[in-house]
């Protein structure tokens, strides 16, 4: 296989992108059927959620990782590469694996024609390469919903549901009861669940459907807890307590207290998989909690400004997001380059942005279905705050570095699209690299 070679076959991949989103699980059953069920032959973590699912998947996977175990993680969207969303102790599947797979995937979905969408194809490719890789468990993250979601195929023991609210109601719906209902679908006959789920109307959702399939349900801030501690200015420190046991003075890594929620959900996840046999110690724990990463939220990638990454993309997130940086950052003023998709409560987030941003520059993202600038700019006016419509992120950037100082915050949000575009903008270009600014690659 030469470059060429593998950029048509990622080339016929994204081409599957035409058939947009279809939920259904009729031709991913077949064509995983068609590879003998490699989905089934290896236990399984499944996250579903709202927001944190991604963070949930990468801190129960560091953990398992801390614990010698080797562990595949399926998670979406990626940023800026595909072989991100299909990793085993968190290095990406080679570019060879991945042209040998689509081949043979390819191949396959030719022979038993059937319509295939590009999620599904990704699934399937995820489920064989794990299976290939013999990993000893596999933590795998809903991409929409959970029901009819290509994921939901697995055979889960441990099911995961981080949190409720509305996204993607094109598909889901606007009713939350039924959106807690197509993500409690995830559980599995006589499986084991933690949810996050506050709200008691919705939890009473998860709750009958856990009964029904003879789950045994375990509820964040009921059945077990997590609590902030003083500490060290900039570290998130914070206490877990499940019946009798108590570990105080853990550090996450990510910041934000909803990542304290998210870690609450892996360690539990972690220490039932304990019960059922694993080796996994409180030093597992621990250090699986402080060398846990995940790109894109509340991501601090330059200093001096502060420049943060966030792919807040609805109502709940981008209230968590700047309610977090108002509390971890010092800043005097923030700069918001700002790009959202057209499906999106954008007047909802919006409200909250505008409320907390002091100057905004827009950027289209994802052409035709991201927001046009000029829209975004126009609903900012209510706000009275300065906005600038740029052509490129490139351009955003360049801008925003003019006029912000040393003191000031930089905040990149709205959509994974704008952030993994500036993140390639900071990759080809020196926009912040200069005397005056320090790159914290390693944060």
């Amino acid at each position: 296989m030469n470059e060429s070679s593998y950029q048509e076959a990622l080339n016929y991949l994204y081409s599957l992108t035409q058939s947009g989103i279809k939920l259904g699980l009729k031709n991913t059953a077949r064509l995983l059927q068609h590879f003998g069920d490699p989905q089934l032959k290896i236990r399984t973590i499944h996250i579903a959620g709202t927001n944190g699912k991604g963070s949930t998947a990468a801190i129960t996977e560091s953990i398992l990782r801390a614990s010698g175990y080797k562990v595949g993680l399926y998670t979406s969207p990626h940023l800026l590469d595909f072989r991100e969303r299909i990793q085993t102790n968190r290095r990406m599947i080679e570019k060879q694996q991945t042209f040998d797979l689509i081949t043979r995937i390819k191949s396959a979905v030719e022979k038993i024609k059937i319509p295939i969408t590009f999620f599904e194809f990704g699934t399937v490719l995820a489920f064989l390469y794990f299976n290939e890789q013999n990993t000893d468990i596999n933590i795998i993250e809903v991409g929409l919903g959970g029901r009819l979601d290509a994921t939901n195929l697995c055979q889960a023991e441990i099911s995961i549901i981080t949190s409720i609210s509305r996204d993607h109601t094109q598909y889901l719906g606007e009713d939350l009861k039924q959106i807690a209902f197509e993500k409690a679908c995830i559980i599995k006959e006589s499986g084991t669940v933690f949810a996050h789920i506050p709200n008691e109307e919705l939890f009473d959702v998860v709750n009958n459907l856990a009964e029904k399939r003879s789950a045994d349900l375990y509820r964040l801030g009921v059945d077990f807890r997590v609590a902030p501690e003083a500490g060290n200015e900039g570290k998130n420190i914070f206490s877990f307590k499940w019946g009798s046991l108590v570990l105080n003075n853990l550090t996450l890594a990510l910041t934000g207290s909803y990542q304290r929620d998210n870690a609450g959900l892996a360690l539990s996840a972690c220490l039932k998989l304990k019960e059922h046999g694993l080796d996994i110690e409180e030093k597992h724990l621990r250090m699986g909690l402080e060398t846990v990463s995940w790109e894109g939220r509340l991501e601090k990638v330059f200093s001096h400004p502060t420049v943060v990454l966030d792919c807040a993309h609805n109502e709940e997130s981008v209230r968590n997001m700047t309610l977090e940086l108002r509390k971890n950052f010092k800043f005097s003023r923030c700069f918001i380059v700002l790009g959202l998709m057209q499906d999106k409560k954008i007047d909802e987030i919006i409200k909250i942005l505008g409320q907390f941003g002091d100057h905004f520059f827009l950027v289209p993202v994802n052409p035709p279905r991201g927001e046009a600038p000029d829209k975004l700019a126009e609903k900012l006016k209510i706000y009275n705050k300065p906005s600038r419509v740029f052509e490129t992120v490139s351009d955003a950037l360049q801008a925003v570095k003019q006029i912000a100082s040393q003191n000031d915050l930089i905040c990149i949000t709205g959509s994974i699209y704008l952030v993994a575009k500036a993140k390639e903008c900071f990759n080809d270009e020196n926009i912040f690299s200069n005397s005056g600014n320090t790159l914290l690659s390693d944060e």
